[in-house]
């Protein structure tokens, strides 16, 4: 067996014995490289502004914007959640003494009116019904099930702890890293691998500004919109709408539901005034500023982009929704390399 079998064998091996042992904390790692990837020009920026003495500075500020990112939404909803616990023990105690009665708007809401009564009707009105459809539900909870709870909420707050600290590390060593990583694809895959690895930075970038920053200006102005419209909860709901919209149609579910709600509580005139704001806000978001930076960047077609959303949620969650378009328009373009060494 020639000595260079051997060496690659070994390095195969080495490589898939450290994913064997970090395969826990993968999730966290690969979100880690991603928002380092994509935030990696503010870090240039800042770094070329204040000089290279300033990099830890650099590092510093932008981990802790990214824990506000990330924090400042969960920080708002376990805010409106403990504001809604009165609410919701008084709404389970008087469901299981009384039931809980028809609202007098769910009849309202048009096409399915009549039906959504009736199935609460059958469902909720009974005394002790609420309960025993959640315990149906549910499988019963018990001390058990509450501890797995307290389990998984564990898990993913430590996964989040480790992505900011390798984000961090990230920061200070990326440049290093970056340079070996260079090393290694053009002594193995020559300019062809350079290419394709500029090509998937290009990718993560556009999918997280299409995704990310694009959901969240569209969070801000429909939070403002529902807020003149006088609906309930405005940046739940507007929060809601932006996130959502990462994925097709799911910015469109959410303003539907709003103006049934708005329709069903006698405001017309404000659910048509909204449904077409809205409606013109997400087409734009849609079909306008995501698409320069889904499929521009990358040269990737919008449609393979939007393959690659929906795909990569199946595969992996909320991550395939930036590293579904990142592997698609990698595959892209070893597609397009291949075709020209062809046509060569």
């Amino acid at each position: 067996m020639k000595p260079e079998t051997v060496r690659t064998a070994a390095v195969l091996a080495l490589f898939a014995a450290c994913l064997w042992l970090l395969h826990s904390l993968l999730v966290p790692i690969v979100w880690a490289c991603l928002i380092a990837v994509a935030t990696w020009p503010l870090h240039d920026r800042l770094r070329s502004r204040f000089g290279r003495r300033a990099e830890p500075g650099s590092a510093i500020l932008l981990t802790s914007a990214v824990v506000v990112f990330l924090l400042l939404p969960l920080g708002y909803l376990f805010y409106r959640g403990l504001r809604e616990i009165p609410v919701l023990v008084h709404l389970w105690t008087s469901s299981r003494e009384a039931g809980l009665p028809v609202p007098d708007w769910l009849a309202s809401v048009p096409g399915i009116g009549a039906w959504a009564a009736r199935q609460w009707q059958d469902t909720l009105a009974e005394p002790g019904a609420l309960s025993g459809y959640a315990h149906s539900l549910t499988g019963g909870l018990d001390f058990a099930a509450g501890r797995t709870l307290v389990a998984v909420v564990s898990r993913h707050a430590m996964s989040m702890f480790f992505c900011i600290v390798l984000l961090f590390f990230l920061y200070l060593g990326g440049d290093a890293l970056g340079v070996q990583i260079d090393a290694v694809l053009a002594r193995h895959l020559g300019p062809a691998g350079l290419r394709t690895r500029a090509l998937a930075v290009q990718a993560v970038r556009g999918a997280v500004n299409g995704l990310a920053l694009v959901g969240l200006g569209l969070a801000l102005l429909m939070s403002i919109a529902y807020a003149v419209a006088g609906v309930p909860h405005a940046a739940a709901f507007g929060l809601a709408t932006g996130v959502l919209g990462m994925v097709p149609f799911g910015a469109m579910l959410v303003l539907a539901g709003v103006l049934l709600f708005l329709v069903a509580a006698g405001g017309a005139t404000t659910a048509i005034w909204l449904g077409i704001f809205g409606a013109a806000a997400i087409f734009i978001a849609d079909h306008f500023v995501r698409p320069l930076f889904l499929a521009g960047a990358a040269q990737l077609p919008l449609v393979l982009a939007l393959l690659g959303i929906v795909g990569g949620l199946e595969t992996f969650g909320a991550l395939g929704l930036f590293l579904g378009p990142t592997l698609l328009a990698v595959t892209v373009a070893v597609w397009r390399e291949l075709a020209t060494e062809d046509a060569k």
